[in-house]
Parts: C-alpha cells; sequence; structure tokens
C-alpha cells in the first residue's frame, strides 16, 4: 500500500451529556467516519488515509473533520457530504460550503448559573485552531 498523501482526521470524541460543550460523536461523527471509510473502499483511494480523532476543538460546529495538508476544517459534516468530500482528498476542490473558520473553532457554549463540570466558573478557553483574537489598541 503507497504511503498516504493526505490524512482526514474525524472527530469521534464523546462526551458526558451534561457536559456544555455537543459531542461530534452524538452529533453523528462515528457514522461519518464509518462513511467515509466506506467510500474510500469503493473508490480504492489508498492515497487517502481516513482517521479517527479525538476533539477538534471545534464542538459547537460538530461533526467537525480536519484535512491535511491542505488545511481545512470542516463543520457540520453529515453522511451526504461524503461523496463531495472524497472528491477533495485526492487534491481535487474544497467543499467550501462545509469548510469553517478560525471564529467558529473558537465558538463556546453560554454560561449562566453553576451547572455542569466547572461550576459557576466559565470553561476552559483553549485555542487549537486559528490565529488568537488581537488584543484592541487604543
Amino acid at each position: 500500500m503507497p504511503k498516504p498523501t493526505t490524512f482526514a482526521f474525524v472527530c469521534i470524541n464523546q462526551r458526558d451529556p451534561s457536559h456544555p460543550r455537543p459531542s461530534c460523536n452524538a452529533r453523528g461523527g462515528g457514522e461519518l467516519f464509518n462513511a467515509l471509510r466506506e467510500e474510500q473502499g469503493r473508490r480504492l483511494a489508498t492515497d487517502v488515509k481516513i482517521v479517527a480523532s479525538g476533539c477538534l476543538e471545534a464542538c459547537m460546529v460538530g461533526p467537525v473533520m480536519a484535512v491535511f495538508p491542505d488545511d481545512v476544517i470542516y463543520g457540520g459534516v453529515i453522511e451526504e457530504d461524503v461523496p463531495a468530500i472524497m472528491d477533495h482528498l485526492p487534491g481535487g476542490p474544497k467543499v467550501a460550503a462545509l469548510a469553517i473558520r478560525a471564529a467558529e473553532c473558537r465558538l463556546r457554549p453560554t454560561r449562566t448559573g453553576g451547572a455542569g463540570p466547572w461550576g459557576a466558573r466559565s470553561p476552559p478557553t483553549t485555542r487549537t485552531c486559528g490565529p488568537a483574537p488581537q488584543a484592541a489598541t487604543t
């Protein structure tokens, strides 16, 4: 089997239902992963590697997947999107309607009250995709 040139990481993270951020797996990430693998097999796309992944940090727009080396993150992906995504993976056109921007990677749920795993505190604010927002200058 040749070395893959394109990697597609599909989030299948599953959180406790009480967690304030949704889980890609609960939104269909596992089914998406399986559908991509099946389509990859049908197309004999041996230069593409579909990888089950943990959290990709864009939970609010999940299920999410990241394509490298293209540096594209897709959000809100459903099984019906698989053919278009598989057209992209061997070097075809990106699926612009599914591509998310850095701002969507930083979305976090609003916090009201003390429910949830952080109590009255806000959840951690890690950012792993896109540049951090710049501080305003006066």
